[in-house]
């Protein structure tokens, strides 16, 4: 995670907070709270490296239109096919 940069910026930490506690009379109390104890911030942290994993796959995805039909796309994929099921491995030699 840290090769990549992957883990949360505090800023990003901070506009989800900030962006959950929109929905309080008292936004700036909600935010304190959260701050108040580190750990009450692990889901934001989550959800920030969660954008940040999208995020950087997006980046190195390759993706190439191919016309189908409805019927063809439902088919489970064969290794026939040269379909493969992501891997921890084929997903890290991606890098």
């Amino acid at each position: 995670m840290r090769v990549n940069q992957l883990q949360p910026k505090p800023e990003q930490v901070r506009a989800l907070v900030a962006e959950a506690a929109q929905s309080y009379e008292q936004p700036d109390a909600v935010i304190r709270w959260h701050y108040d104890k580190p750990e009450r911030l692990n889901d934001f942290e989550l959800a920030a490296v969660e954008h940040n994993v999208v995020e950087w796959a997006l980046r190195r995805a390759q993706v190439e239109d191919q016309a189908t039909t409805f019927s063809a796309l439902m088919e489970p994929a064969t290794a026939s096919a040269g379909a493969t099921e992501p891997t921890a491995t084929n997903l890290r030699d991606a890098r």
